[in-house]
């Protein structure tokens, strides 16, 4: 059986927090899942995480790594595909705070580029070169993620067109729009304007009062969504609404002697219906994303979504908060486009991961899960995240020779050597027996005769130093092979760390139960 991880070329965490919703973390050796209070509200705006690995890595995993990698990938049903291989998504835990009982993280393909950056969390000014909640390349190119919103891509708003036959004589005289008087004047300069009452010079002409009531209108400040203009051939103001619903509704003056006739219009009753002219840009097919939150603004990732493009953890109180998220279906159907170029539903083009909370969660504004740190692939220590490849390679085949089942068994690790380059793939080989021969009368030694564990027998790797379990003993991808001259199992260093030392750890799993062997076998991978 078989281990092998890759290790990302870029991550970052994007922020829907108003301050950090342009910010761009690409450097950081940080990674985020948090809920974090608003400075002027009292929302909570959520955070996720990008992050993507090298489509040539992957690759030349399948092909190059795993026997059998592409008929692997090709299998169709689920189940059997998991029964030959499986690909976990791991992330490290930093640090931790004020984490709820019960937390649910969730995993995505992501459906659209994006860059890594180089900015910091920490970054005075904020940094943008790079991924953030809005953009997904930068603020100066500003390519923003897709949304579910309604795009306006042009403006074609109901209007209604007011003639003015003559110039009005006075005060008396005035136009009433939604309830703001504009009051004609012989000097404007005399009156101050307020919220409900403006006045216009009326000027010399209908042309110069015509734009002179223009340019009154479009500077008031109460009198919102409404925009004017003076067409001199005509004589003619045009009102027209400037959002979607616009209501406008226009009068001339009640007072006694107004002369009615100096703004007539052909629709009687001056009412205005804005409109606009718009297209939506709705997700691709088969993805989704962006949040609908009230104060939340739109943006932080497109994903892929549906049976085969998700993957679930759930933490609970007490758990580790590692991740392994199960990602081998996103990885066939990566596999699927880089090997065939297969395109959605069956394969995808790899941009990567995104891990986020459940929607549910994050549209919750009013409460937040706490947070959750991870290191990420800038991260100065032994804990990047990483893409992990197990799959089924082991053989046994004993050759007749004496399985031992029960009893006091010694291991002899041999061809071990101190130091393995980075690149390199190496077949350890185990001899086996039992600690105290039984006494036998023969013509040969016994320690001559092959003797082979169960094989129900795995192998784990640990850091030296640390004690961190870098490979566990998996029941399915740790089974230790037997051929003709015992027990063997073979290790790509590539998938470790370098410039560390590693120990080896056995468990044998016979009539006797479960026994776990450490002789403090150790070696050292180098660059």
């Amino acid at each position: 059986m078989a281990y092998y991880s890759i290790f990302p070329e870029k991550d970052a965490t994007i922020y829907s927090h108003p301050d950090r919703k342009k910010l761009n973390t690409g450097g950081d050796e940080i990674l985020e899942i948090v809920k974090e209070k608003g400075n002027s509200d009292q929302r909570y705006y959520p955070s996720r995480v990008l992050i993507q690995f090298k489509s040539e890595e992957i690759k030349e995993i399948i092909t190059d790594k795993m026997a059998n990698g592409p008929a692997f990938f090709s299998v169709s049903n689920t189940t059997a595909l998991n029964n030959f291989v499986n690909v976990s998504l791991e992330l490290f835990t930093a640090q931790h705070k004020n984490l709820a009982n019960v937390i649910n993280l969730e995993a995505y393909a992501i459906s659209q580029s994006w860059h890594e950056g180089s900015g910091r969390f920490s970054n005075l000014p904020t940094s943008s070169n790079g991924c953030s909640w809005i953009f997904r390349d930068n603020d100066i190119t500003k390519t923003q993620w897709l949304t579910g919103s309604v795009i306006t891509t042009g403006l074609t708003f109901g209007s209604s067109s007011i003639n003015i036959n003559t110039l009005p004589l006075g005060s008396q005289m005035e136009l009433t729009i939604n309830g703001v008087d504009y009051v004609p004047v012989i000097s404007a300069s005399l009156f101050d304007n307020n919220d409900s009452e403006f006045f216009v010079e009326i000027s010399s002409s209908i042309t110069a009062f015509g734009n002179n009531l223009a340019n009154v209108i479009n500077l008031s400040s109460s009198l919102n969504n409404v925009t004017a203009s003076f067409n001199e051939s005509t004589n003619t103001l045009i009102l027209s609404g400037s959002s979607l619903g616009t209501n406008v509704t226009v009068t001339t003056s009640s007072v006694a002697g107004n002369n009615q006739a100096v703004f007539t219009s052909s629709i009687g009753n001056f009412s205005v219906q804005g409109a606009t002219s718009t297209t939506t840009t709705p997700f691709n097919s088969g993805t989704s994303g962006s949040i609908i939150a009230s104060g939340i603004t739109e943006g932080g990732g497109v994903w892929y979504k549906g049976v085969g493009y998700q993957a679930t953890q759930q933490f609970k109180n007490g758990d580790k908060l590692d991740t392994s998220f199960n990602v081998t279906d996103i990885i066939q159907k990566f596999s699927a486009s880089l090997f065939a170029g297969t395109t959605y539903p069956n394969g995808i083009e790899n941009h990567g991961f995104i891990i986020k909370q459940p929607d549910s969660v994050e549209t919750d504004t009013s409460s937040s899960t706490g947070e959750m740190q991870y290191f990420s692939t800038d991260t100065h220590t032994i804990y990047p995240p990483k893409l992990t490849f197990k799959w089924q390679d082991a053989v046994y085949s004993t050759s007749g020779g004496t399985v031992l089942n029960s009893g006091d068994i010694f291991l002899s690790l041999y061809d071990n050597k101190s130091e393995f380059q980075r690149k390199s793939k190496h077949r350890f080989r185990l001899t086996t027996r039992k600690r105290y021969p039984d006494r036998t009368f023969v013509t040969s030694s016994n320690y001559l005769n092959i003797q082979y564990l169960p094989e129900t027998s795995y192998y784990s790797v640990r850091d030296a130093e640390t004690d961190e379990v870098i490979i566990p003993f998996d029941t399915k991808f740790t089974k230790i092979s037997a051929d003709s001259d015992g027990m063997f199992f073979d290790l790509f260093m590539e998938g470790l760390q370098p410039e560390r030392y590693y120990k080896l750890q056995f468990r044998v799993d016979n009539n006797d139960g479960i026994n776990i062997y450490d002789e403090d076998y150790s070696f050292k991978v180098v660059r």
